[in-house]
């Protein structure tokens, strides 16, 4: 590699510039649904059940990518995981916009969500691992920020090109392909290189004890005893991963998606109509996510992550359980205006805690052996979430109505927040993250302090 390429291989901002191209990936491709999914029913006469296939081809897809890449990251190195996200999503973007069939568009659109899932991976985990421990909340928050950029791409184009899917699906080929110019250029994570290096070391040992042995090996070695997918299941890996999936509900069965990516018909229920009333008040909505989320980095290593989770965690059950009561004793446009209040003051809630935090909390709870399966684990749960809810939504509010979903939101809202409440360690983002070169994790696991203990 000439001198000038390897210089920049490794800059924070070529690594915040793949974490982006990863957010953006995540958000326009998940977002984009909102604009085509009438077309594609109108021309293929997609029925409610089946339109929620369509929804979560792409989820399933991001499932199954965002916890197979936590093997494929921890095995073959990060930025493989990079060419993989973008070439999936070119291929996906496209193929899907070309689909002559619904089941043709749901095996694209799930080959495009391998990519997305890996995406929401690797590229946040890269940040943990290049970035300096003082920027490490900054900086993770961009994934988010790009994120609902992405979502807000997605709504702008789906007002803008109304009825053009195959358009609104190929577009989302343009951030793979720019994510495809960054991988080029950017160097492999030193944590990954680091612990290969080690690896390496360990297994020629292990050899030449074996061979000094006569091939005796002994199986309760940590070598052994701290590989693969058993790591997350160590004593001291079990309350972080207790955590990250309670974060990963916080973050997707509170209702976020659902609101994201059915918004046109919450807005339309709730009484705003006329000609593309409920789409400009969609991106009014996205508008005002980007806003909230660009606001809350500001707060992120100033009041501190437990604060903003458990604060936030309250005010988004709050806003659930009153826009359940609001569908209930409400009629009109009293209603409707009530529920879109507090849907904003929501997503207000979500980006300044949850919505901006998880993607890096989840790499800074778990113990290093174990963050690079553990991370994607919980990210694949969060998928599963988001998958389970975004199938269910139409179909519950169609037989159902909004105000019972909105109950449930609110209850599984109150019950993560008083599980987070007895869980969440206070020291939660007040000490450095570890790696190689800067290695604590050790000793903080290893503190008698109650706040940090196993975690």
């Amino acid at each position: 590699m000439p001198e000038i390429l390897k210089s920049i291989s490794t800059k924070t901002w070529l690594v915040v510039t793949q974490s982006c191209l990863g957010g953006l990936i995540f958000g326009y491709a998940t977002g984009i649904i909102v604009g085509a999914r009438g077309p594609i029913a109108d021309k293929f006469g997609a029925s409610i059940p089946l339109q929620g296939v369509i929804v979560c081809s792409i989820l399933l897809g991001a499932l199954i990518g965002s916890f197979a890449g936590g093997f494929a990251a921890d095995r073959f190195g990060r930025k493989p995981l990079l060419l993989f996200t973008a070439i999936t999503t070119i291929a996906g973007a496209i193929g899907s916009g070309f689909g002559p069939n619904v089941a043709t568009i749901c095996i694209l659109r799930f080959i495009h969500g391998l990519g997305v899932g890996s995406s929401s991976s690797v590229c946040p985990l890269m940040v943990s691992e290049m970035v300096s421990d003082k920027r490490k909340g900054f900086y993770g928050s961009f994934f988010q920020i790009s994120i609902t950029v992405g979502i807000l791409i997605a709504n702008i184009l789906a007002y803008a090109i109304e009825g053009e899917w195959k358009l609104m699906f190929c577009l989302g080929a343009i951030p793979g392909g720019l994510l495809l110019i960054v991988w080029a250029f950017i160097a492999e994570s030193p944590v990954y290189l680091e612990k290969h290096k080690k690896n390496l070391i360990t297994s020629s040992r292990e050899n030449e004890e074996s061979t000094t042995k006569g091939g005796d090996c002994d199986p309760t070695s940590s070598s052994v005893k701290k590989t693969g997918f058993s790591v997350i299941f160590a004593k001291n890996a079990r309350k972080p991963m207790l955590v990250g999936i309670l974060l990963a509900v916080l973050a997707q069965l509170t209702g976020i998606n659902a609101f994201m990516y059915f918004s046109t018909t919450i807005f339309l229920d709730a009484g705003i109509e006329g000609k593309n009333a409920p789409e400009i008040a969609a991106i009014i909505l996205q508008v005002w996510n980007v806003l909230t989320t660009l606001i809350a980095i500001s707060f992120v290593d100033r009041l501190g992550r437990r604060f903003l989770l458990f604060t936030g965690s309250i005010v988004m059950t709050v806003c659930d359980l009153l826009i359940a009561l609001f569908f209930v004793v409400l009629h009109g446009s009293a209603k409707g205006w009530a529920s879109i209040v507090f849907l904003f003051i929501f997503v207000a809630a979500f980006e300044a805690s949850i919505g901006t935090l998880f993607w890096f909390v989840i790499n800074e709870i778990l113990p290093e052996e174990s963050k690079s399966i553990g991370a994607p684990v919980i990210n694949a749960f969060q998928w599963c979430f988001n998958l389970i809810l975004s199938f269910f939504f139409l179909v519950v509010v169609e037989y159902l109505g909004q105000s019972t979903m909105f109950w449930i939101f609110g209850g599984i809202g109150l019950t993560t927040t008083v599980l987070l409440y007895f869980n969440l360690p206070t020291s939660l983002g007040k000490t450095k993250t570890s790696n190689p070169i800067n290695n604590e994790v050790d000793a903080k696991n290893d503190s008698p302090s109650p706040s940090s203990n196993n975690i």
